[in-house]
């Protein structure tokens, strides 16, 4: 690829404007860097075993990649592949060919001038041109440092680097049509990982979405789910915390509703309303709306004249709840609105108490106001929304009991925002949805018809895409079934209509169902087959198990499934929930009826085992939810604290957590959480061990704390210590292949620190018979196992290779003593 980049030099040298010269040169720089980045990435993650919770913090913070953050985390990948190659980005650390600073002293340079200067700043015609000519001799050194770290193109897409005297694909998209790419986010969706991209192309560099393996490097366990995450926002140029269950946008190819989100902003911005009601038919976007106003506020992409609120709570309304001893049915709304509370709650305390369940109705509201007061939360600062009310109720009675319930919720928790097919005789800020303008309708089929290659939509005119949209009444969800239809029926625009127009919208699904399962494949059919009979909530963890069953990519049923209406999803990013539509479950068991009596005697026996599966993995699940996270950040000051480690700000954090401390200083999880920070993060190792064990001491039944507290005793060289606590942890739920492992990288890194290479031999022995025993052990059982298999693998591969070194050089050592 350095062809590639000499290209584009090139190109930059010949802009006559500095300005435009400046900007693209950064544009290489930010290429070279994030591409160094990734290839060092999965060489450490392929190739060396790494215990360093600081990785996959940072790997997070790449997801959205700042220009410091390549950087960052070259500073931590270098020093680990220089153990294997001792000359890899000779220089990144060293000053070298005459230059005062190391490259990555004058990288930091740089970035603090794009971020002042360049970025916020004033850039005039001197700082332009010196400029210029640095970031051009950067590039430069770049090319020649990261000699080792650029790949080489093969076949013209494949990607390789060679480190250590061993060829390696690289496989992460790194390559579009012949260009470099510059990375602008990388998002987790129910689809899959997918990296957003433009490329390093001066004449054109439209972004490109594209996909991750589900194993790709930034898979890490942190991206792990959450029920609220605490996440800074920015607007009216000052900074907040807010904490949210909100699932991400439901559509990249959003258009218009600019009124529709101007009033969303001005009923957020006004004191006055308490509610506010979204109505409209079906199929207009109500959800989409709702949920595009709320990431556009999380995103920091809106003003508003007032404090946002700090609790945004998300509840999808449903007649159903999942336990483990089944689903159960409501009956009444209560049970329904019940739950959204518990669920408000859930920002306070991961696992909730029983009396959280044996309350109901005004008195459960009561204890919500009240432990919401105790947090210091007024009614202002909490934002709940309510989606798709008007399957809650269905006579009149029923209408006006709901109606009372979210009058109340209103008034006394917080702010209420309600989305209905109905208009809810409430007291509200009235916003109703309707079609798309005729320009939205236009700018919409043709965004879905490049996204989905409809040929005939892209050549259409806007004569045609205005008839077209006239005719599906500008609604959202018909011109997405025509643009699809017409990409998967390899069909024109007038068959697509004839076949489309004037059916009710059930007949509509119906013929899409009949259409979309005659084209996809005899696994797929098995595996809606077995969703429309599970009985547990269909999720990634029951389709992904029915995936594996049925041996298909999770991945290729996740696209197959967006490419139909067979259902709605509710995606959150690190985890999503699907709903298959009424008529499309229908659909699904006639065509189950319609088979022979063995397959469908099959396909129950694979509904009854992903049951159990889902049964057993929630207790497993619940064994390890000790409501460490949400336990420790409770207060205030520790919600501050943690936003501070996200931003990698630790010595603001460290006087947030005295303070927390201070505040609440019998908090177990809070303990724990800072003690991991200052072991991982700073070298205040005695310290963090002090406040690790009082977090064992505080709560002797916390399994994370107590695993935390044995890694802080096996890191400071307290081995038996370790193995005590490590050991305790298997009573209290880990696995004991979990157990065995830990104890294993324990003996690994003592036989690191060993000087005497035969002592050291006999410790990586015992090491490796401690991870022969974790793979036998090992019971693939949760998300969490299928993790520790790859590190006893991982950890068996590097003790071999260390003793494979120290068995040569003993004998080097004992034929030169002969």
């Amino acid at each position: 690829m350095k062809k590639i980049f000499e290209k584009q030099i090139d190109v930059a040298k010949t802009l006559s404007d500095p300005s435009a010269q400046l900007n693209f040169q950064s544009s290489i720089l930010r290429s070279l860097m994030q591409l160094a980045t990734i290839t060092s990435l999965e060489y450490v993650k392929e190739s060396i075993p790494v215990e360093d919770p600081n990785l996959d913090e940072n790997i997070e913070r790449f997801l959205t990649p700042s220009d410091g953050m390549p950087i960052t985390l070259l500073d931590q990948l270098i020093p680990i592949i220089r153990s294997n190659e001792k000359k890899y980005c000779n220089g990144w650390f060293e000053a070298t060919n005459g230059f005062d600073n190391s490259l990555c002293k004058d990288l930091l340079l740089w970035v603090q001038f794009r971020n002042k200067i360049q970025a916020h700043g004033v850039l005039d015609q001197e700082k332009t041109r010196l400029w210029a000519n640095k970031t051009i001799q950067l590039i430069e050194r770049c090319l020649k440092i990261f000699d080792l770290a650029i790949p080489k193109v093969k076949d013209k897409k494949l990607l390789t680097i060679k480190i250590a005297g061993k060829e390696r694909i690289i496989e992460s998209p790194l390559l579009i049509n012949g260009n470099a790419t510059v990375i602008s986010r990388i998002t987790q969706k129910k689809t899959g990982w997918k990296m957003s991209v433009q490329p390093l192309n001066y004449g054109c560099s439209d972004e490109v979405i594209l996909d991750l393996s589900e194993s790709n490097i930034f898979a890490t366990k942190s991206n792990a789910y959450e029920s609220y995450k605490i996440i800074e926002i920015t607007t009216n140029n000052n900074d907040y915390i807010i904490q949210h269950n909100s699932p991400v946008r439901q559509t990249d190819t959003f258009e218009g509703r600019t009124e529709e989100l101007e009033a969303l902003t001005d009923w957020l911005s006004d004191d006055d309303s308490r509610r506010c009601l979204v109505y409209g038919d079906g199929g207009y976007g109500k959800t989409t709306l709702v949920l595009e106003f709320i990431n556009q506020l999380l995103e920091s992409n809106l003003e508003l004249t007032k404090k946002p609120p700090e609790v945004i709570c998300y509840y999808s309304a449903k007649m159903t709840r999942w336990t483990s001893e089944g689903i159960t049915y409501f009956t009444s709304i209560q049970p329904v609105l019940d739950d959204s509370v518990r669920e408000l709650m859930g920002c306070l305390h991961d696992v909730l108490s029983k009396d959280w369940y044996t309350r109901s109705g005004r008195a459960l509201v009561n204890k919500a106001v009240e432990e919401l007061k105790a947090n210091k939360f007024t009614r202002d600062e909490i934002l709940i929304i309510l989606d798709n009310t008007e399957t809650l109720a269905s006579t009149s009675q029923e209408t006006k009991e709901l109606a009372q319930q979210i009058d109340l919720m209103g008034r006394v928790i917080g702010r209420v925002i309600v989305t209905s097919r109905r208009q809810e005789s409430i007291e509200a800020k009235q916003l109703l949805v309707q079609g798309l303008t005729m320009t939205d309708s236009v700018n919409l089929l043709q965004s879905l018809a490049h996204e989905h290659k409809a040929k005939p939509i892209i050549q259409a005119g806007d004569a045609k895409l205005r008839k077209i949209s006239e005719k599906l009444m500008y609604k959202p969800i018909l011109l997405e079934a025509l643009v699809i239809y017409i990409s998967r029926a390899n069909v024109g625009i007038e068959q697509a209509m004839e076949n489309l127009y004037r059916k009710s919208n059930d007949e509509l699904l119906e013929f899409l169902y009949e259409d979309a399962w005659e084209r996809i494949g005899g696994l797929q059919k098995e595996a809606f087959f077995i969703l429309a009979s599970l009985h547990c909530p269909l999720d990634q963890y029951s389709i992904s198990r029915t995936c594996q069953l049925l041996e298909i990519q999770h991945s290729e049923f996740q696209t197959s499934l967006s490419e139909t209406h067979f259902a709605t999803v509710i995606d959150y990013g690190s985890h999503y929930i699907l709903e298959l539509v009424e008529l499309a479950k229908r659909f699904f068991i006639k065509k189950l009826n319609e088979k022979s009596s063995k397959t469908q005697a099959r396909i129950n026996s694979f509904v009854d085992e992903i049951d159990k599966y889902v049964v057993q993995r929630n207790e497993i699940e619940s064994a390890y939810k000790k409501d460490r996270i949400a336990e420790a950040f409770r207060s205030e000051l520790a919600k501050a604290a943690k936003v501070e480690v996200d931003k990698n700000n630790i010595n603001e954090a460290i006087v947030l957590f005295e303070l927390a401390l201070e505040e609440d200083s019998l908090n177990a999880a809070l303990h724990d959480r800072y003690a991991w920070i200052l072991f991982n993060k700073t070298n205040e190792y005695e310290k963090a061990r002090t406040l690790s064990e009082k977090a064992v001491s505080l709560n002797p039944d916390n399994c994370d704390a107590i695993v935390n507290y044995a890694i802080i005793n096996y890191r400071l060289n307290k081995l038996e210590l370790g193995d005590k606590y490590i050991e305790l942890s298997e009573k209290l739920g880990r696995p004991k292949s979990f157990v065995l492992l830990r104890k294993a990288i324990a003996r690994q890194h003592k036989a690191r620190l060993e000087t005497n290479p035969k002592v050291s031999l006999e410790w990586y022995g015992k090491s490796m018979e401690l991870l022969n025993l974790a793979e036998k052990f090992h019971e693939n059982i949760s998300g969490y196992d299928a993790k520790n298999l790859r590190d006893i693998k991982k950890y068996q591969d590097d003790v071999r290779k260390k003793v494979y070194r120290l068995e040569k050089k003993l004998k080097a050592q004992l034929a030169f003593s002969k």
